[in-house]
């Protein structure tokens, strides 16, 4: 959100975070015996560069 949104907040970012993590945990116990839910694991590229080549292309577009 970073870079997007001036009016993001870091307290609104941790609230979505949670709120993300929350609903995450919830559907891994409702269907953990029905199916496998996979572990959380690192990216394996660098998100946060990736997003500012994101932002960068989408600058250049609307010009």
């Amino acid at each position: 959100m970073e870079g997007l949104y001036s009016h993001v907040t870091l307290t609104m970012e941790q609230e979505i975070a949670d709120s993300l993590q929350t609903r995450w945990l919830r559907f891994a116990a409702s269907e953990g015996e029905h199916w496998k839910v996979p572990a959380p694991t690192a990216l394996a590229y660098d998100l946060e560069e990736w997003w500012k080549q994101q932002v960068k292309a989408a600058q250049g577009f609307d010009r």
